[in-house]
């Protein structure tokens, strides 16, 4: 029944569709993107630690802090809803041929929400210090001098979101457009312009602290005006509407509102896991948001990557009622994403210590062994997470692109409330600044496991062949981290920083071609792609070659 239905949907197809790039080559381009933009990242917050260096990770520690209230308002308002909710909303409407429609609410949505935060950014700018002094409520062992740093630098931060709100708006709507190339190297701007911030601005002092904030926030505002300008061709056609009445608008708002609340979950955990990481002190703060870093590399790098190229492709089909075109996008997307995260997973649960130390430890830093030690701390706490947080992202974004948001909502208040409480039960019992990664994970269990049954419910959209694929996985993965741990033990990483690096490349390309050799000897269908689509490319070759002959 649904490939009739499929067959006879395909005239629908939105003409943008059909002119765009294919799945493959989408997903690799947002890949290749989000590679370069951690990598600049990364050196980002090298160059961070080295601009505020102060022994006692003071002024670290309120500059990680003073982002985390300013980034809840944003996923409070708009944060989760801007790709969820515009771009698979605008993708369907363009699906079924619908422009004009989805051009109009969307931008009434822009509009409604454009007044809100700029309301919102004004108060969380003059009170912010009251909320930051919520952070120690019930906590004496808490440095004030942290609080009032944080306070002071997020006044800059507060009217800085309101243009990572417009930024991420465009990116939202050119997504809809297949426009992948622009979405996924703009971010590039905005990090080398905030690596120029912390470069100059930087240092132990709170003068240096809020120049630094001041610095971002006009980083912020280029990077929206750059990512405008590249996508003025089909950004143009949106203008400020405020009708807040409109029907089709209080639909589209009914249907963010779920997402925003799961959205603002994560960073209301965030917030959480911050406070219980100050109760050890200002350098375990330091190296959470590292290890959170870290973790989020491989995450960011293929699981966010595929959604993005999922998400609007996804809405199109389920809009023109192809389900089970939609039912094998979710398969491919969900194993493509795993078979990458799960190895990842393993190395940095192995190797812990050694990928720290190659990404911060640096001769002219200050970043010591102590450092690096707390950091692969949580590390290895939230190598669940790489695996469950990949599940979790993949039926979330499934869930948002056919128009279900309540259930990913439902699921996130799950974790919100298992993850305070076993991070409090772990700390009772003495299980040390690992806690928090592990209730982090933990949480990120559960959530996965009430989203994979609520979306496998309906036959017609549920992924197929999974639970083989990660019988198979786990055999390779297992394999994998043996053989790495021993390689390990007895080739440690030592010697000098270019020595360091090597070592633990060779140990990173073999434990992929451990695991990929694995995964061919098993026959799964990710690995043997590659190798077929490599074999189809050169007999076409030969066979051109000798036609022309």
């Amino acid at each position: 029944m649904a490939e009739n239905t499929d067959q006879g949907n395909k005239a629908v197809a939105s003409p943008a569709k059909k002119k765009g790039m294919s799945f493959g080559l989408s997903a690799f381009i947002v890949g290749l993107g989000s590679i370069i933009v951690k990598l600049s990242g990364l050196i980002r917050d090298v160059i961070l630690g080295k601009r505020f260096c102060d022994e006692a990770g003071v002024f670290r520690a309120a500059y990680s802090l003073a982002f985390t209230i300013p980034d809840l308002f944003f996923n409070l308002l708009i944060g989760g809803a801007i790709f969820s909710t515009v771009a698979p909303y605008l993708s369907a409407q363009l699906a079924v041929g619908k422009e004009k429609k989805g051009v109009r609410t969307i931008s009434i949505f822009v509009s409604v929400v454009s007044v809100g935060m700029l309301i919102i950014c004004a108060l969380g700018t003059v009170f912010s210090e009251p909320i930051y002094n919520l952070y120690a409520l019930g906590k004496e062992d808490i440095n004030p001098e942290v609080l009032q740093l944080a306070a002071k630098a997020s006044k800059f931060l507060f009217p800085q979101i309101f243009f990572i709100m417009l930024a991420a708006l465009c990116n939202g709507i050119l997504i809809s457009y297949r426009k992948f190339t622009i979405t996924s190297f703009g971010p590039l701007i905005y990090n080398l312009l905030v690596i120029a911030a912390i470069w100059f601005f930087g240092g132990n002092s709170r003068s240096n602290l809020v120049m630094t904030t001041a610095g971002i926030l006009v980083a912020t505002a280029i990077y929206f005006i750059c990512q405008y300008s590249f996508g003025f061709k089909h950004l143009k056609q949106f203008r400020f509407i405020f009708q807040p009445s409109d029907k089709e608008f209080l639909m589209l708002f009914r249907r963010a509102i779920p997402i925003l609340i799961s959205a603002s979950i994560i960073q209301i955990n965030t917030v959480v896991l911050y406070r219980f990481a100050l109760q050890f002190g200002e350098l375990h703060v330091w190296g959470y948001r590292n290890a959170s870093t870290i973790w989020q590399i491989p995450y960011t790098v293929f699981v966010v990557a595929i959604t993005t190229v999922m998400t609007p492709e996804l809405a199109g089909d389920f809009k023109s009622k192809m389900f089970s075109k939609a039912s094998e996008l979710v398969s491919r997307s969900l194993k493509s994403a795993l078979f990458m995260t799960i190895p990842s997973a393993a190395i940095m649960a192995v190797l812990s210590v050694d990928v720290v130390k190659a990404i911060y430890q640096w001769p002219s830093s200050n970043y010591t062994d102590d450092n690096a030690r707390y950091a692969a701390t949580f590390l290895v706490g939230f190598c669940i997470a790489v695996v469950s947080a990949t599940v979790v992202h993949v039926f979330n974004q499934a869930f948002y692109a056919i128009g279900k948001t309540k259930i990913p909502l439902i699921a996130g208040l799950i974790s919100l409330v298992m993850t305070p409480v076993s991070c409090q039960i772990l700390v009772t019992l003495g299980a040390g600044p690992i806690s928090l990664s592990l209730a982090y994970s933990f949480a990120s269990i559960c959530q996965m496991i009430m989203l994979v049954i609520a979306y496998c419910r309906n036959r017609e959209l549920a992924p197929r062949g999974i639970l083989k694929f990660l019988i198979k996985s786990a055999v390779c993965v297992s394999v994998t981290a043996a053989v790495v741990y021993v390689f390990n033990m007895f080739v440690p990483a030592q010697g000098g920083k270019l020595m360091q690096l090597g070592i633990i490349a060779v140990k990173g390309i073999a434990a992929f071609v451990i695991f990929f050799a694995m995964a061919v000897i098993l026959r799964m269908e990710e690995a043997t792609f590659w190798i077929n689509r490599f074999k189809s490319k050169i007999f076409k070759k030969k066979a051109a070659a000798k036609t022309a002959t």
